[in-house]
């Protein structure tokens, strides 16, 4: 097993299979890389570009070339000198009939061996004891008048489905009974329901009874009375997909219906979840997990105890060697000071924590104090975060998650029925208290169980009432008291007996995996496409409410991470960010040049003004992202380069606008306001009319290319110098001026980034060119290179910082990390912009650093340091390393003592 020095994230999908991706194996060793890190390869949809919505989680997706595939794949790796981790998704599975559990769940009902492994209330109300499928395009009596539900032969004739607009669904015992009593024939005999579909199948191969099938299925056909009599006997029930947040009855993941929760605390489950990769890890393959979303899970302490037990058993093939480490990263999001919990037995976090905090210390704080008023001044929107937070929150659980709501309600007011309060606290009061609750949770969830609250969750949760109380409804004070009781505080008498026990533990249950729900679906995926003072801090994992870190607080972050989580990933891009690393990079450059962005921003909404145009606040979020992802090397006069960069943002935009849900949503589009994008993208990019316009923009994305790119090269330097396992997204050792998916997953040049990687490129060139991203795949694989020649002093070296001196001391960030007697000290510039506008480099002016010097401590022998990419010799003197000379021939200095 290879040591976990760095990594690179693949997205898998039937055009990049295993063997597509083993190509590229020798370019990621040479780059330096010691795993990849791959995107789910269950059995997932067909044509999906993600893998995460399985189908079979058991099987090697046959579209990335199945487990033959996979084998080429891990041997490529391992002859290379790497490794894998997998990523997997123990949390939810695609609702689809092309899932073999499910499809059992949707023949047989409750009596499914399936049945419990999924997240299904059969006792909801309004469902009748069945299975919720919200899938019609339009009310079930219409669809019946337009003929659009058939039921068919197929397979050849011998199964027979009910066939929906875009599926077909197996259908129950009682409806086969009812189709061979119309047909006159007799059902053939088996021993229980799951047999009843073999014994159709058999019976069907009868041609002689194809007749008498098909004379019953047109009487169902013709009958409607009957048809209806027909689908009541089915253990689902057929519903208008716009029903969903009222009625479904199935854990969705986050509101996407066509993704079910699995029930993987439930053994079995467990086992049948995760019988691949452990299976994987038994045999050498996988030498690490990613679980994803792990919120979503019902106890994820519970969860992630019993997975490092089976991994660490399924690690111990031979008793007589060393037992495989393996790495267990996980996906959650923390917000402002929270950790991770340390009670967890896992390697760290997949890096969103890491991501906001590099991009926090590269803005300027003071650049609020500039943009929020105007974004409130030009578009008429709150400046705060916190308005326009709760405002999505209540808008969330009133409508796509008012269903998951009304569940959380009745499993506390089955707990309360347990109370000595049973029949004084209502349903509705609950229902109440909890959405005021949930509209100030500061984090994505708690950890109750059916325990104590920890100190973390306790602090966490009075907090919130406080501020509950504080903004709700006086008059449900006392019902607020009753909640605070129930999930806080569990009194021996009220857990008495086992049903007591379980009643509690499904309420807090429930209460947090909608909490983890509604904080991604109503924070990340609705405010922060409402909220756009500066888009770089609207970012998954960031805090819009805080623009910046200042070096202080970032050191102590660092040196938190080197003593509790020293193999946690670093991340700058992931699969799922919100804008490529590098377009906030160049965004945080208008957290330092505040006034003149506001300035520049009024007069080019000013000339936008007309008719048919988006909202204020969308124009300002547009020209906010143009600046960002205006391509390093787009000219206003390249015609086709400037369509192609319009069909990106205009994909961007509609995205952006419907996850808004304020002026067109994906659950109803506006063509109109629709079309008013597009055609103000149109207008800026590809419109002679606004060919000033367009120069104006483009001069301004222009000035953000050096000052963006010392950003981005700053970024690159500290993710792979600090503590922690640097994590690259695939493509991203060039420039990442990507966007949201599916604009991230775009297909990567890899022949353009083999030819270009030369470890002894000099720096002059490097920094006169620094346009076509060679600059930064340089900075990449000398470091990568260098934390494999001295592996010790990057994963278990500390994390001291250094003082800075002098009148630009708050414009450096300095740490030393040692090592037994290695020492490796870096330092990087921060918030330059303005002392870069004489120079087309990513280069601050030399004069700007004037007496600024980095100390060494002054127990530390080591004075003689060697810089990483000029091999000029520092020697640390009594006023320390001089600044003006560590960045004299290059952007960031690391140094080797």
């Amino acid at each position: 097993m290879n040591e976990l020095l760095a990594t690179i994230r693949l997205q898998l999908n039937h055009e990049f299979d295993f063997l597509a991706a083993a190509e590229h194996v020798p370019y990621f060793a040479a780059l330096g890389l010691s795993h990849v890190y791959l995107s789910p390869i269950a059995m997932s949809r067909p044509g999906s570009m993600h893998g995460y919505d399985v189908i079979n989680p058991m099987i090697v997706n046959p579209e990335l070339g199945g487990e033959p595939a996979l084998a080429r794949f891990i041997q490529t790796l391992h002859t290379h000198g790497m490794s894998a981790i997998l990523d997997i998704v123990p949390n939810h599975m695609a609702a689809d009939v092309a899932n073999p559990w499910w499809n059992d769940v949707l023949a047989m009902g409750r009596a499914s061996r399936y049945a419990h492994y999924f997240d299904i209330d059969w006792h909801a109300p309004h469902t009748s004891g069945k299975l919720w499928l919200p899938i019609l395009a339009v009310p079930l009596e219409q669809t019946l008048a337009r003929g659009d539900l058939q039921v068919e032969r197929h397979v050849g004739g011998t199964t027979i489905a009910l066939s929906v607009p875009g599926t077909k669904l197996p259908i129950s015992e009682q409806s086969l009974r009812l189709l061979f009593d119309l047909a006159d024939q007799g059902l053939p005999r088996f021993k229980n329901a799951s047999d009843a579909i073999d014994a159709v199948r058999l019976a069907m191969q009868d041609k002689s009874l194809y007749a008498h099938i098909d004379h019953a299925i047109a009487q169902l056909h013709a009958d409607k009375a009957l048809m209806r009599r027909f689908l009541d006997l089915q253990h689902y029930r057929l519903a208008w997909w716009r029903s969903a947040s009222q009625v479904i009855n199935y854990r969705r993941f986050f509101d996407i219906d066509s993704l079910v929760a699995l029930a993987t605390e439930r053994d079995d489950v467990f086992d049948a979840v995760h019988a691949l990769p452990l299976r994987l890890i038994r045999e050498g393959m996988i030498d690490g997990l990613r679980i994803d979303h792990v919120d979503g899970l019902t106890q994820p302490r519970d969860y992630l105890r019993k997975l490092r037990l089976r991994v660490d058993r399924a690690a111990r093939i031979d008793p007589r060697q060393p037992a495989r480490r393996i790495t267990l990263h996980v996906e959650k999001i923390l917000a402002h000071d929270e950790t991770l919990r340390d009670e967890w037995p896992v390697d760290g976090t997949t890096g969103y924590d890491f991501m906001n905090q590099v991009s926090a210390l590269l803005h300027d704080n003071h650049g609020r104090a500039e943009l929020a008023p105007a974004w409130e001044a030009l578009t008429g929107r709150s400046q705060h975060f916190g308005n326009e937070e709760r405002r999505a929150r209540r808008d969330m659980l009133d409508a796509p998650l008012a269903t998951d709501l009304a569940r959380c309600a009745r499993a506390l007011s089955r707990f309360v029925a347990d109370t000595p309060e049973s029949g004084d606290v209502t349903p509705w009061a609950l229902q109440c208290v909890v959405s005021e609750v949930l509209e100030q949770m500061p984090v994505y969830r708690t950890y109750l169980g059916t325990g104590t609250a920890s100190d973390e969750d306790r602090h966490t949760l009075e907090h919130v009432f406080e501020r509950a109380t504080k903004d709700g409804a006086p008059d449900l004070t006392a019902h607020r008291a009753y909640l605070r009781q129930y999930l806080l505080e569990t009194k021996a008498r009220w857990l008495n007996t086992l049903s007591e026990r379980r009643h509690l533990q499904m309420a807090r249950r429930l209460f947090e995996q909608l909490s983890a729900t509604l904080n991604a679906k109503a924070v990340e995926d609705t405010a922060f496409y409402r909220y756009g003072v500066l888009l770089s801090r609207n970012e998954v994992g960031s805090d819009p409410r805080i623009m910046a870190i200042d070096p202080y607080r970032f050191h102590v972050l660092m040196q938190q991470r080197a003593h509790a989580w020293p193999r946690s990933l670093l991340a700058t891009a992931t699969h799922d960010h919100k804008r490529g690393e590098d377009v906030r990079a160049r965004l945080a450059v208008l957290s330092e040049r505040a006034r003149w962005f506001a300035d520049q921003a009024s007069r080019w909404m000013t000339e936008l003004e007309g008719p048919n145009r988006p909202s204020h606040g969308a124009l300002w979020m547009l020209l906010q992202t143009l600046l960002g992802a205006w391509p390093l090397d787009l000219q206003p006069n390249d015609e086709n380069g400037l369509k192609a960069f319009a069909e990106r943002v205009e994909a961007w935009f509609l995205k952006a606008e419907r996850e808004a849900k304020l002026d067109t949503r994906w659950t109803t589009l506006n063509p109109i306001y629709e079309e008013a994008c597009k055609a103000t993208v149109r207008d800026i990019l590809v419109s002679p009319r606004y060919a000033h316009l367009r120069d104006s923009i483009h001069a301004a994305a222009h000035s953000l290319d050096a000052p963006g790119a010392l950003n981005g090269l700053a970024a690159v330097a500290l993710r792979l110098t600090v503590p922690g396992v640097p994590d690259l997204y695939q493509g991203t050792e060039y420039w990442d001026q990507s966007l949201v998916d599916p604009d991230n997953r775009r297909h990567v040049d890899y022949d353009s980034r083999k030819t270009s990687l030369d470890g002894n490129l000099l720096p002059d060139p490097l920094l006169a060119e620094y346009r076509n991203g060679l600059i930064k795949q340089q900075l990449i694989h000398r470091l990568l290179r260098a934390r494999h020649r001295w592996p010790e002093l990057f994963l278990r070296g500390g994390y001291e910082p250094l003082q800075v001196t002098g009148w630009r001391r708050d414009h450096i960030v300095a740490f030393l990390r040692r090592h037994e007697n290695h020492r490796l000290l870096v330092a990087v510039p921060r918030l330059c912009a303005e002392n870069m506008v004489n120079d087309d480099r990513p280069m601050v002016d030399k004069d700007f650093w004037s007496d600024t010097a980095v100390i060494c401590p002054a127990d530390d022998g080591a004075c003689t340091f060697t810089d990483l990419f000029t091999h000029r010799t520092h020697q640390d003197g009594s006023q320390g390393l001089s600044v003006p000379m560590l960045f004299s021939e290059w952007p960031v200095a690391v140094l080797l003592s």
